[in-house]
């Protein structure tokens, strides 16, 4: 049983939000009079992601894009969703710190910060490039850090959503929720921007933002975003090169609507992962300096990323629409110079042994929908519905069999650094290693009572999937049927209840490389979400208290004995939790953003239950992140920021049956922001300094595994308005 005096605390929150904004609201009456509708809306503009005014100084939108289910309300969606604006990712967002600083505004979302990788989890499940979608469309992200430069917002939705967001490889990287991003589109008002920045230690990035409409009525429309950045990062040995473009063409026609995006991104990382594991250490050794490389700095990750997508609706009558989408994506990992096995401590003194090798890898994704959507009504009661038939291929080729020769082993000490020098690499040839497509159907539909006070959700997503392992020669095929369900009811017009059941289904994930048994193919299986809470929203504040549980196949990794680890599939894996966010502004000089979480996440019906109750690995109780931004003038901003993160539990390979604590952490970051001009040319400057006390810390990096978090990290920018 959760503790009475957690969730006590959190209603007390809730509420005391709630009753906060409420005011003299209206509440809902017998005998009203007839509803008045007025059409128009203050804040919408020409672009299809425009938000109902957002609150958190515009940082928060209160109009979210569900999938399947269209654009609505905040009080209208039966699960937890927040949305970030483009001026939430120019506010949090480095060019070098990605999009990560703004997803963790999320109670949902927690992450961790290393030298130059960083990995995000949402409801306690790590989220990799198969939890992201963009413009819609699942498998078309960055392996990488994802940039922002090119976004206008990106959304968080939580819990298992298949049904929601169709069918997308990497499944399994999606189990916890879904990020979407949508990409700038060109204004009715020509855009002309530029930016400069600098970040520890020598790290230059310049950018350019340009957007124009021009044809009969500003049909058409152009946007074009590009970066460029390079040098070195706070980390001693650390180094990055990037560079991206990014190409949005929009049509809008009074019965259609067409986007085409087209983007390229390269990133070229040295001396990247600060992640080593304990091998057979009883305990954590001491942290080192925040600024230690733990990699050696002749490790590379080398990435490209090409990008194609084409979103197109068209109105065949007032109620009634066709659909069509499409996206390819060619994904380039020409140099993946790390560690094959894990780097194993050896000692308490930091000596530290292990394995690097010269794998690339290979990615084609290529995915389609189409479909129609409308709505009828029956008497006074409304229905919008959605019928959609989309299909997904995903095919790699990489190393599939290191050879002895491409084997470097390693050297060094978490104090001292890397002994070993850069190998001459040998490239294996590179082969066929997988494939698999999915063929998915999704019927919904969501009806809403006449005062619009009722809206209740239901429908089933099919799907059939055919995988292929070319090493194993192996051929799996699996089908399943989630079903979707969803509602909300407005106790005031400002307060609403919601509960919702959602699936997702993993076609059989692949075991990754930091275990023996790597490349082995998993069952399929499926991952389950109850859900329920409260929204509230009025002009200024927007908050939601949300408990959930979700279930999925537990995976697991077992020891072989000599140091390493097998993974293996081994009963349920059961993530209970509650989230509370809220986000507002207290007047017009100070807004905020707060978001906690409490997660327990456990073991159950293992083998002979040995391993029944055990705390998943890597997975802390309580989160929490708190954001202020304080305008003493119209032009000069301050913002500040706190991030904690409680104590977690890693596998002990020393004694498996007791496992090692890791301390929690409080970070805090601060940034100032100032309007004014250059002569008669406006500019934002910028300086933000992240880790402000420096602090050294160890995170738990799942596993049996440790990372060396950032270090203290300046940065500084100029944006330009031509």
């Amino acid at each position: 049983m959760m503790n009475k005096k957690i969730l006590s605390g959190l209603v007390i929150a809730s509420v005391c939000g709630i009753m906060a904004g409420l005011g003299e609201s209206p509440v809902y009456a017998d005998n009203q009079l007839d509803e008045v509708i007025v059409y128009g809306d203050k804040y919408k503009t020409d672009q299809d992601s425009a938000q109902v005014k957002p609150v958190a100084g515009g940082m928060i939108g209160t109009r979210q894009a569900v999938g399947t289910l269209g654009s609505k309300d905040v009080l209208d969606v039966p699960f937890e969703q927040m949305t970030f604006s483009k001026k939430a990712m120019e506010t949090f967002s480095q060019p070098e710190r990605s999009a990560m600083d703004v997803l963790s505004l999320s109670p949902s979302v927690r992450v961790t910060h290393g030298s130059m990788d960083t990995n995000l989890y949402i409801r306690g499940f790590s989220a990799g490039s198969g939890s992201w979608t963009l413009n819609g469309i699942p498998d078309m992200s960055h392996q990488m850090t994802m940039p922002t430069n090119y976004m206008d917002k990106i959304e968080v939705l939580s819990g298992p959503n298949i049904g929601i967001n169709g069918v997308g490889i990497f499944m399994a990287g999606s189990v916890g929720g879904t990020i979407s991003a949508t990409t700038k589109k060109a204004q009715d008002a020509p855009i002309l921007n530029a930016g400069l920045s600098w970040s520890s230690d020598s790290y230059f990035t310049q950018n350019v933002d340009v957007g124009k409409r021009f044809g009969k009525d500003n049909a058409w429309g152009v946007r074009i975003n590009a970066l460029n950045s390079t040098g070195d990062l706070a980390v001693d040995g650390t180094r990055d090169y990037k560079r991206d473009i990014a190409i949005n063409i929009d049509h809008r026609a009074k019965r259609s609507t067409t986007n085409i995006f087209f983007s390229y991104d390269y990133d070229n990382e040295y001396g990247r992962s600060n992640t080593i594991g304990l091998g057979k250490l009883s305990g954590l050794p001491k942290v080192p300096k925040n600024t230690r490389n733990l990699s050696p700095h002749w490790s590379n990750d080398k990435y490209e990323n090409t990008t194609f997508i084409f979103n197109h609706e068209q109105k065949l009558s007032d109620h009634l629409s066709w659909f069509g989408n499409f996206g390819w994506r060619w994904e380039n990992y020409s140099s993946w110079l790390q560690q094959w096995s894990s780097r194993q401590l050896q000692d308490f003194n930091g000596n530290y042994t292990g394995t690097y090798t010269q794998m690339p890898v290979f990615h084609h994704y290529t995915y389609a929908n189409t479909g129609f959507k409308g709505d009828f009504k029956i008497g006074n009661w409304k229905n919008e519905w959605l019928a959609m038939f989309d299909w997904t291929r995903f095919f790699r080729a990489r190393d599939n069999h290191v050879t002895s020769a491409n084997k470097y082993s390693i050297s060094g000490n978490i104090y001292n650094g890397s002994f070993s020098p850069r190998p001459n690499v040998t490239w294996d040839p590179i082969t066929d290693h997988f494939k698999s497509i999915m063929r998915g159907w999704t019927l919904v539909d969501t009806i809403s009572s006449p005062d619009e006070r009722l809206h209740f959700t239901y429908g089933f997503h099919g799907h059939k999937v055919e995988t292929k392992n070319y090493v194993n020669d192996t051929f799996m095929k699996s089908d399943a049927v989630a079903p979707i369900l969803g509602l909300t009811y407005k106790l005031t017009p400002q307060i609403a209840f919601y509960a919702s059941h959602t699936e997702n289904f993993v076609e059989g994930s692949t075991v990754s490389n930091n275990y023996t048994n790597r490349g082995q193919i998993l069952d399929p299986s499926k991952t389950k979400q109850n859900e329920f809470g409260f929204k509230f929203k009025n002009n200024n504040t927007l908050s939601t208290l949300s408990f959930f549980e979700i279930k999925k196949a537990n995976g697991i990794a077992v020891p072989n004995g000599d140091g390493t680890e097998r993974y293996t599939l081994d009963g349920e894996q059961k993530n209970k939790g509650i989230e509370y966010s809220i986000s507002g502004d207290l007047n017009d000089k100070l807004s905020y953003i707060w978001g906690v979480s409490y997660l327990k996440s456990r073991q159950v019906k293992t083998y002979k239950g040995l391993n029944d109750g055990r705390e998943v690995d890597a997975m802390p109780k309580w989160t929490s992140d708190l954001a202020l931004i304080y305008n003493p003038t119209d032009t000069f901003h301050v913002i500040g920021r706190l991030s904690y993160t409680g104590s977690s539990y890693i596998r002990n390979t020393a004694s498996y049956a007791h496992s090692i604590k890791i301390g929690g952490q409080t970070l805090m970051d601060l940034g100032l922001s100032w309007d004014t001009h250059f002569g008669k040319q406006p500019v934002t400057l910028s300086a933000w300094c992240y880790n402000l006390f420096n602090k050294d810390y160890w995170y738990a990096a799942g596993g049996n595994n440790i990372g060396l978090g950032a270090p203290r990290t300046y940065a500084i920018s100029a944006q330009f308005k031509f």
